[in-house]
């Protein structure tokens, strides 16, 4: 599939002849008070893609192009209550849509961790309760960085957990 999509941190971006960036082409952005005057676009939603994913991947292009009449959704479901303010499309191939399109920006190393898929919302939505034992290692073994990137994967796990989950912890 050859589709094109705006991509949100390549939106109005340029190459060194002027030429619009693939997938980052024209996109009119409008400070707007309803959207505490940041610059959008409220007539079209955006994507954002996670670094660490490739944009024209052929799983993420399909689902783009799929999600592509969320557009309309959007639109209209703003039109009939004003008083909404961001709407959200997360998938599980990686990829968020978000309207009204805005422009992302990336640290300054040129990354953009965020990842819809790691985000509470999305996780309570696409799981069912869970009730979680996890076990840890703490012999004499374990000492040092090992221990420390147990720890680490722990906290990570907590971390995808949700108001409706439980857990316990055992060394």
């Amino acid at each position: 599939l050859q589709y094109e999509y705006f991509n949100a941190v390549l939106i109005n971006e340029r190459d060194e002849e002027g030429n619009y960036l693939e997938l980052g082409k024209e996109f009119i952005l409008v400070p707007n008070d309803h959207f505490n005057n940041l610059p959008v676009n409220i007539s079209l939603s955006d994507v954002q893609v996670p670094t660490n994913m490739y944009n024209k991947d052929p799983a993420i292009v399909n689902g783009v192009y799929w999600s592509e009449s969320l557009n309309k959704v959007f639109v209209d479901n703003f039109d009939r209550d004003p008083s909404l303010i961001w709407q959200y499309f997360g998938s599980a191939k990686g990829f968020f849509r978000q309207y009204p399109g805005i422009k992302w920006e990336p640290d300054e190393n040129g990354v953009i961790a965020f990842d819809c898929r790691n985000r509470k919302w999305y996780i309570q939505a696409a799981t069912s309760p869970k009730d979680v034992v996890i076990l840890i290692d703490v012999s004499g073994s374990m000492k040092g960085l090992r221990l420390t990137i147990a720890k680490q994967t722990v906290s990570s796990i907590l971390d995808t957990l949700g108001d409706d989950d439980f857990f316990n912890i055992i060394a």
